[in-house]
C-alpha cells in the first residue's frame, strides 16, 4: 500500500474511543472491585457512571486538543534551511506549554490561561512557518509525537493504577493530600512494597503501555486516506473543534461540568465512583492550602475551650477537638419551619435600620422592628462562597489558595442543621448552584436537598445572575406554600451586585434619582446601587404580602442576614481592609406568630447563627466548630466576632469584642480601637491586658479556623 495523505480526524477518533474504552473498563473493574456490579440495578449508580463518562470525555479531549491542533503527515522531502531547525523546538515547545497549562495549572483554572494563549501562539507559528514538518517529514516529529503519546497515556495509567491502590488502603480516590507521603518517601516506598504486588503491578503497567504505544504507531502507520475538498476539510475541523470544546466543557449551561456534581450522590461510594482520577488528583493537587500549625492549635486548645465554657476535649487520634453539645433555650413550641434568605452585598451602613440617610430599605426597618433585630452582627470576611460556609459549618474560611467550597477536599462537613434530619429542604439560586462549586458543599452536607436554579424556573433570566430577587422569592414561595411538613429553605439572592439590573417586567417597582454629593453623603457610588438595595427591599416586601397569606407563614422563622458588606461607598475609613463596611451587617429574625420583637446587642458572628436557632427552636445540636448561642447568657459579656481580609495574603485578622475592635498585622503587630472613636486611635498602650488577651483569641480563631476545615467530619449521633 502506498503511503499518502493521512486522515488525522479518523485516527483520532479511534484514538479517543480507545482511550474512553480503557477509562470505562478501569471504571467498571472499580465498581467491580469495591461494591460489586449488583449495585448496577440502582439508578444512583447508573448516574454516576454516567457523571463519569463525561469526565472520562473531559480527560480524552484534554489529551488530544495537540495532535487535533498540531499533528499533520507533512512533506517527506521535510523543511529546508533554519525552518528545519526551529520546527523541532517549536513543535516540542508547544507540547511543553500544554503540559504546563494542564498538568501545572489546570485547563480550567485562571492561572493556566497564560499558558493555554502560549501555547496557542506556539502552535499557530508552527503550523504557519512549518507546513513541511510532520510525522513523514524525518524522525524528529516521530520521537517528539511517540514522547508526548508516551507521556500522556503514562500518566494515565500510573494514576488509574495509584487511584485503585488508594481506594483500596484509605478508601479515598486519587487526591493532591496523597504527595504529603513524599515528606517521608522511605517510609511510604516501605508501605508500598509491603501492602501490594509492586512488582507484578509494574509488569502490567509497562505491558499496558508498551501495548497502548504499539497500538498507536500501527494506527498512524496503517490508517491512509485521499485528501478531502477543502470545503469538506474546513468544514470537518471547525465540526471537530466544537467537539473537542464540548467534550472539555461537558455541559448545556452557564457553567462548565465540575467535580461538585459527584457530590450530589445520596451515596459516598456513587460519588467516588463519578470521579476521573486524573481530573481529581490534577484538581486537588492545586487546591493545596498551607496547612494548619498543629502545635498553634494545640497551644490555644486550652484558650479557646475556656471561652466556649468547655473542657478540652481530644478525638479518636489524640488531636485537640470543640466538640460538644448545645444544650437548647426554647423559645418556639412544636416544628416551626426556616427560612433563610441571604441577602446579597449589604453592608449595615447602606440600610435604613441602621439610620441610612436616604432611608432606601424601609420595609427591612419594619422587619427589623418587629422581629429579633441583632444590630451588632458581623460575618468574618468579604466574599459570598466563603461567607456561606462559615454560616452553614461554623468555620471561618480561612483557606488561603482557594475558596473551601472549590476544594473537594474540604466537601466533608458537619453542620449543625443535621439536627433536622425531619425536615425538607430546599435551596433556592437565580443562577446556577455551580457557582464556586457551591453545589458540591451543600450536597454533600444537607442530604435530600433539593436544588432550584437556573433552568427551573418560569421567571425570565435578567442578568447574569440569572432570574430577578423579586422573581426568585416568588417561586420560592409557591414552592413552599405547597408544603405539608416541616420544611428548610435556603433562599440565596444576587440582585445586589453588578451589573444591578432593575428587571423591567416589574412595573410597580421605580427607580428613583439622586445627585451624586446626595448618593455620597448615604454611601453609595451612583443611583445604579442605589436602585439596587432599594430593589432588593421591594422584593422582600412583596414575598412577605404572599407570604403573609399562606399557611406555613404563622409556623414559620424567617432569618435575613447578609453574606458580608462591601467597601464601595464607605462613610467610615477606619481599619483599611478590616473596615467595618466588610463585615457589619443587618440580621433579623423573623416571626411574628412565634417570637416577640427585641434588639439584641451582644456582639454576634455569623458562625453563631445556627446554632442560636437551633437553641431557640429546642433543638439539642452537636458542634465541634466556633460557633454559640446568642442567648446563652454566658456569652453576654465575651462574646466575640472574628474578622480576617479576604484578599489580603497573608491577611490582617481581627477581633470584635465589648466594644473594642483589635486589628492584627500579618507581623504579629496589634493596635487596639475603640468602637466608639472616630478617630480610630491605637489604645493598646492604654490597655495592654485587654490587647493581649485579644489577640490571643483572635489568633486562636485563626489556627482553629485552619484546622477544623480538615477536622469537621460529620457527626453521627443524634443530639
Amino acid at each position: 500500500m502506498s503511503r499518502g495523505p493521512r486522515s488525522k480526524g479518523w485516527a483520532l477518533v479511534l484514538c479517543a474511543f480507545g482511550l474512553m474504552l480503557l477509562l470505562s473498563l478501569f471504571r467498571l473493574a472499580f465498581l467491580q472491585h469495591f461494591q460489586g456490579l449488583a449495585s448496577l440495578a440502582h439508578g444512583d449508580t447508573w448516574r454516576a457512571l454516567y457523571l463519569g463518562l463525561k469526565f472520562d470525555t473531559r480527560w480524552a479531549a484534554l489529551l488530544l486538543v495537540p495532535a487535533w491542533l498540531m499533528l499533520k503527515p507533512g512533506d517527506p522531502r521535510g523543511e529546508a534551511g533554519w525552518r528545519g531547525r526551529i520546527a523541532p523546538l517549536l513543535l516540542a515547545l508547544s507540547l511543553l506549554l500544554y503540559g504546563a497549562a494542564v498538568v501545572v495549572f489546570m485547563v480550567d483554572d485562571v492561572k493556566a490561561r497564560p499558558w493555554i494563549l502560549a501555547f496557542l501562539l506556539a502552535a499557530g507559528i508552527y503550523r504557519g512557518l512549518c507546513q513541511r514538518h510532520g510525522l513523514d517529514a524525518g524522525a524528529s516529529a516521530r520521537w517528539i509525537w511517540g514522547s508526548f503519546a508516551a507521556a500522556a497515556l503514562g500518566f494515565t495509567l500510573l494514576a488509574l493504577f495509584v487511584d485503585f491502590g488508594a481506594y483500596a488502603y484509605i478508601h479515598t480516590r486519587l487526591n493532591g493530600t496523597l504527595l504529603m507521603f513524599l515528606q517521608n518517601p522511605d517510609t511510604s516506598l516501605q508501605m508500598v512494597w509491603q501492602s501490594y504486588p509492586v512488582i507484578r503491578l509494574l509488569l502490567l503497567l509497562v505491558v499496558l503501555l508498551g501495548g497502548l504505544a504499539w497500538l498507536m504507531r500501527w494506527l498512524f502507520g496503517i490508517l491512509q486516506f485521499r485528501p478531502l475538498p477543502r470545503k469538506i476539510r474546513i468544514a470537518m475541523n471547525v465540526a471537530g473543534s466544537v467537539v473537542l470544546l464540548a467534550a472539555i466543557y461537558g455541559k448545556w449551561s452557564r457553567y462548565p461540568l465540575r467535580w461538585g456534581e459527584a457530590f450530589e450522590a445520596r451515596h459516598a461510594f456513587d460519588a467516588h465512583l463519578a470521579l476521573n482520577p486524573m481530573l481529581f488528583f490534577l484538581e486537588t493537587r492545586a487546591e493545596m492550602d498551607e496547612g494548619f500549625n498543629l502545635a498553634a492549635v494545640k497551644d490555644s486548645h486550652a484558650a479557646l475551650a475556656a471561652h466556649f465554657g468547655i473542657p478540652q476535649a481530644f478525638d479518636a487520634q489524640g488531636d485537640p477537638s470543640l466538640r460538644r453539645r448545645i444544650e437548647p433555650r426554647p423559645q418556639v413550641q412544636g416544628r416551626p419551619n426556616l427560612v433563610f434568605i441571604q441577602l446579597e452585598s449589604l453592608a449595615a451602613f447602606k440600610t435604613s435600620p441602621f439610620g441610612n440617610p436616604l432611608d432606601p430599605t424601609p420595609f427591612l426597618a419594619r422587619l427589623a422592628r418587629e422581629g429579633v433585630f441583632f444590630d451588632n452582627f458581623h460575618v468574618v470576611m468579604e466574599n459570598t462562597s466563603r461567607s456561606m460556609f462559615a454560616t452553614l459549618f461554623g468555620i471561618p474560611d480561612v483557606s488561603s489558595v482557594q475558596n473551601a467550597t472549590r476544594n473537594p477536599l474540604l466537601v466533608n462537613q458537619h453542620t449543625p442543621l443535621a439536627a433536622l434530619p425531619d425536615y425538607e429542604k430546599d435551596y433556592f439560586l437565580g443562577g446556577s448552584a455551580n457557582w464556586a462549586q457551591i453545589r458540591a458543599a451543600l450536597k454533600n452536607n444537607l442530604r435530600d436537598l433539593r436544588l432550584h436554579e437556573e433552568g427551573s424556573y418560569s421567571s425570565p433570566v435578567v442578568d447574569v445572575w440569572g432570574i430577578s430577587d423579586a422573581d426568585l422569592l416568588k417561586e420560592a414561595h409557591a414552592t413552599l406554600a405547597a408544603k405539608k411538613g416541616p420544611f428548610l429553605a435556603y433562599v440565596q439572592t444576587s440582585g445586589n451586585h453588578p451589573p444591578f439590573t432593575i428587571p423591567r417586567h416589574h412595573l410597580d417597582f421605580q427607580a428613583k434619582q439622586a445627585d451624586l454629593a446626595t448618593l455620597k453623603r448615604a454611601g453609595f457610588v451612583s443611583n445604579e446601587e442605589y436602585n439596587a438595595v432599594r430593589l432588593m427591599d421591594y422584593s422582600l416586601e412583596t414575598f412577605f404580602d404572599r407570604a403573609r397569606t399562606a399557611p406555613y407563614f404563622a409556623n414559620t422563622i424567617f432569618v435575613l442576614w447578609a453574606d458580608h458588606g462591601i467597601l464601595r461607598g464607605n462613610v467610615d475609613e477606619r481599619f483599611g481592609d478590616l473596615g467595618l463596611a466588610i463585615h457589619h451587617v443587618p440580621c433579623i429574625l423573623y416571626a411574628p406568630d412565634l417570637l416577640p420583637p427585641r434588639r439584641v446587642s451582644t456582639v454576634a458572628s455569623q458562625v453563631d447563627l445556627l446554632p442560636t436557632l437551633l437553641s431557640l427552636m429546642g433543638r439539642p445540636s452537636w458542634t465541634q466548630t466556633l460557633g454559640k448561642d446568642l442567648f446563652d447568657p454566658r456569652f453576654s459579656a465575651t462574646s466575640a466576632a472574628f474578622t480576617f481580609t479576604t484578599f489580603r495574603r497573608p491577611p490582617r485578622t481581627g477581633l470584635i469584642q465589648d466594644g473594642y475592635y483589635l486589628n492584627v498585622n500579618p507581623d504579629g503587630k496589634a493596635a487596639l480601637f475603640s468602637l466608639e472613636d472616630p478617630t480610630a486611635l491605637d489604645r493598646s498602650a492604654q490597655h495592654p491586658g485587654r490587647a493581649q488577651a485579644m489577640k490571643d483569641l483572635a489568633n486562636a480563631f485563626q489556627v482553629w479556623s485552619h484546622y477544623l476545615l480538615s477536622h469537621n467530619p460529620p457527626i453521627s449521633e443524634t443530639p
